[in-house]
């Protein structure tokens, strides 16, 4: 019980810095299309490092949980993995169409998009409703949003590479890992036991995220999101 507290307590926590340290930056002035979005993925860390920590409350005393604590966790991990999603569509857009993609875009383009994005994880949340549990939200919303994330960084990576082949590479280092957490959270249950290694899928969820997370730490205090290109 030890371990599963320190667990979801760093797991929480590497969540929750991701998104301290990108909304602590002052990136008002730069112009790489990812600077516009990047809070986006900031309030999903807050937001979901909230939730493991309900979770670890969950864990660590049983007896609270009821329909209604189990509702508010849904709720809470839904909207994380809903931020999550938008980063990935955006990023993928900015990828496709350029830095100013999102700037020249109609707003009707943007108001579809962001429409279906929000159906989605309401039809999500409404299969996975009656049970309190969040596995039809993590397969329909957690996955493909992690996913496009990670393919948005990995692709990104070629627009900054002219500026900095570091912050390039931990682009790329972090896309991979979350395509690596997409596949662990979206895909793998949480109560799932790795073979052989005998610990839980969710240690290996802690590793991706934080994986992740470190590596996006440079790009987020790099002039380059921080200062006019």
């Amino acid at each position: 019980m030890v371990w599963i507290f320190i667990l979801y307590l760093l797991y929480g926590l590497t969540f929750f810095t991701l998104g301290i340290a990108i909304l602590s930056r002052d990136i008002r002035l730069s112009e790489l299309g990812i600077a516009r979005i990047i809070r986006l993925l900031a309030v999903f860390g807050i937001i979901h490092g909230f939730h493991e920590w309900l979770e670890l409350l969950e864990l660590l005393f049983p007896v609270i949980v009821d329909s209604d604590f189990k509702v508010f966790r849904l709720a809470v991990v839904s909207i994380s993995f809903l931020f999550l999603l938008y980063f990935g569509l955006f990023l993928n857009i900015i990828t496709m169409r350029g830095d100013q993609a999102l700037s020249t875009a109609p707003r009707a383009v943007k108001a579809i998009v962001g429409a279906l994005a929000l159906s989605l994880i309401l039809f999500a949340v409404y299969l996975d409703f009656g049970s309190g549990r969040d596995t039809n939200t993590r397969l329909l919303v957690a996955f493909p949003a992690a996913m496009l994330s990670g393919i948005g960084l990995v692709l990104y990576s070629r627009t900054v590479r002219s500026f900095s082949g570091s912050v390039a590479s931990n682009f790329i280092l972090a896309g991979s890992c979350m395509i690596c957490y997409a596949i662990l959270t979206g895909l793998v249950p949480s109560h799932v036991v790795i073979p052989i290694l005998g610990v839980e899928v969710v240690l290996f969820r802690g590793l991706s995220a934080f994986l992740s997370c470190s590596s996006l730490s440079e790009p987020c205090r790099s002039s380059i999101l921080n200062s006019e290109s």
